[in-house]
C-alpha cells in the first residue's frame, strides 16, 4: 500500500519564526560554549525551546503538518528526538489534533509513519 507523503508549503511567517529560533539557539551556545559541552538541563532546554517555536510557526500558518516539515527547519546541533515529545505537548496544550499519518521523508525509517497534525484554530490567539 503507498502513502501520499504529506507536503507542507512554508509560510514566510513560518521561515521568520524559524530564523528566530535559529538566533535563539546561536545566541544561547555562543553564550555557554559548543552544544556537547553545555549542562544536559540546559541542551533540554534549548532544543525543547527551538522544537517549540517551530511547532507554533506551523501551528499559526494553520495547515496541516507533521515531523517531516519541522525536521528542515531545525540548527543540526538541535537533538530530533525531542520532536514527537514537543508534539505530545503541543497536543496536550491544545495546540494541534491528530487528523492521521504520512510516510517519513527520512531514509533510514523506511517510509515509518509519520502522524499528522492540524492546528487548533486560534490556539495561540
Amino acid at each position: 500500500m503507498t502513502r501520499s507523503i504529506i507536503d507542507t508549503p512554508v509560510s514566510d511567517e513560518v521561515r521568520a519564526a524559524v530564523a528566530s529560533g535559529w538566533a535563539a539557539y546561536k545566541a544561547a551556545t555562543a553564550e555557554a560554549g559548543a552544544h556537547d559541552s553545555l549542562d544536559q538541563q540546559v541542551m533540554d532546554a534549548v532544543d525543547k525551546r527551538v522544537i517549540d517555536d517551530v511547532i507554533h510557526a506551523f501551528v499559526r500558518q494553520g495547515r496541516p503538518f507533521s515531523a517531516n516539515a519541522i525536521r528542515p527547519h531545525l540548527p543540526a546541533g538541535v537533538r530530533k528526538c525531542l520532536i514527537s515529545r514537543r508534539l505530545i505537548a503541543a497536543q496536550n496544550d491544545g495546540l494541534i489534533r491528530y487528523v492521521g499519518v504520512t510516510p517519513s521523508t527520512l531514509a533510514s525509517t523506511k517510509a515509518a509513519r509519520v502522524n499528522v497534525y492540524a492546528p487548533i484554530p486560534g490556539a495561540l490567539s
